[in-house]
């Protein structure tokens, strides 16, 4: 017995799925998020930076209520400690509490006229007529479409025949927010080195000049043991931190899947793989897509037609808009992986030396990257290490 119908399930209350609530139901269509969790933003898995511009892009006006700081700028710090910094003279950046921020995005979902439901687990699903039947905690619920935003954990994806995000590439991460830090609160800080974060790195976020969010990914089952032996690097006073929360989860870096979507459904955000391989982030690219979402899915209902081929265009437009960033930043996250400390340090001596973070400052982007890796692969000096350091390139390029 079918208990409630809606047009559109969302299943997952994080940005992707808020985002794509919102702009479905602004379109008029009925819209209900399904969130698992008794509270929007707990637990968070997130470190919480996201650029001013990006913001802009998936329409979230900054707001006190979840903003803590703002930055100016990155420094990057090599396995040697050589280092630069890329940065604007005014903030390009903001650190949000995300829990506030996922808050405030459901308030816009909600004030758009979806209807949020809490506690409510999508335990599994299974096609009735034409739609999609969802089975749960709060019992069950009958679709014209699911938009699938879980997040990485998801199990939706495969029920509807689709191919889930490879596990073996998913990356543990592991970050500790501490005070009694001494920081810049103008400057986030990555970290990068093969001995320290494999196939990744490492990162200090500032909400003020007191405290920090510091984490790193990385290749292997357990990143504890790297990120104390960091904290222990970065900071040389181990025994006066404080760790008053930590945080833990799965950092896509391997790009999207395959394909997004099917009959009566859709996927978006970190389970679609929708994230910057270069740094794991998913909030833009993912919000980004979420707008799309919301929008197809809204008009597949009006048009009546919940199937694969009125569906396709949500992956056709997502593509369109984000596949260039996705083919280079995958190729820089693949020669980033094959690289060793010592051509590390040659490359950010090259960087410095010629004074190129400076271009980088006036012209890098936090979301939209090709630009600024094109235009570090186009200094002779960098591309003659990389050629001499990354034997197989050459395939990588073609």
């Amino acid at each position: 017995m079918v208990e409630t119908e809606t047009d559109i399930a969302i299943v997952g209350a994080g940005p992707a799925g808020l985002i794509a609530a919102r702009e479905a139901a602004k379109r008029g269509a009925d819209v209900t998020v399904l969130e698992e969790h008794g509270e929007i933003g707990n637990p968070c898995h997130c470190a919480g930076l996201l650029s001013l511009k990006g913001l802009t892009e998936i329409h979230v006006p900054l707001d006190k209520s979840f903003i803590q700081n703002k930055v100016k700028g990155a420094r990057f710090f090599s396995p040697s400690m050589l280092s630069f910094a890329v940065e604007r003279d005014e903030p390009v950046a903001c650190v949000v509490n995300r829990e506030f921020f996922d808050k405030f995005l459901a308030r816009q979902a909600t004030q758009a006229g979806a209807d949020l439901r809490l506690n409510s687990k999508v335990k599994s699903i299974k096609r009735l007529d034409g739609k999609i039947l969802l089975i749960g905690d709060f019992g069950t619920m009958k679709a014209d479409i699911i938009v699938d935003a879980e997040g990485v954990s998801s199990h939706l994806v495969k029920e509807v025949g689709l191919q889930p995000l490879p596990a073996k590439h998913l990356l543990p991460a592991l970050q500790h927010d501490l005070t009694g830090v001494d920081v810049d609160p103008n400057y986030v800080e990555v970290h990068i080195g093969r001995k320290m974060a494999p196939r990744f790195f490492a990162w200090v976020i500032p909400p003020d000049e007191n405290s920090a969010r510091v984490g790193l990914a990385c290749e292997g089952d357990n990143p504890h043991e790297k990120l104390e032996s960091f904290i222990k690097h970065r900071f040389n006073e181990g025994n006066n931190l404080t760790r008053v929360f930590t945080r833990s989860g799965l950092i896509v870096a391997c790009g999207p899947i395959s394909r997004s979507f099917n009959d009566n459904f859709i996927a978006v955000g970190d389970v679609a793989g929708q994230t910057k391989p270069t740094t794991g982030g998913g909030v833009i690219w993912g919000g980004v897509c979420a707008m799309i979402a919301g929008r197809v899915v809204a008009e597949a209902v009006e048009a009546g037609n919940s199937t694969q081929s009125f569906l396709k265009k949500y992956e056709i437009l997502w593509r369109k808009k984000i596949w260039k960033e996705i083919r280079l930043t995958l190729l820089a996250r693949k020669i980033a992986d094959r690289l060793s400390d010592k051509t590390v340090d040659k490359i950010f001596k090259s960087i410095i030396e010629s004074n190129l973070q400076k271009e980088l400052s006036l012209e890098g982007d936090m979301d939209f990257q090709a630009g600024t890796i094109l235009r570090v692969a186009a200094s002779k000096d960098i591309l003659k290490i990389l050629l001499s350091s990354v034997s197989d390139l050459v395939g990588y390029l073609k």
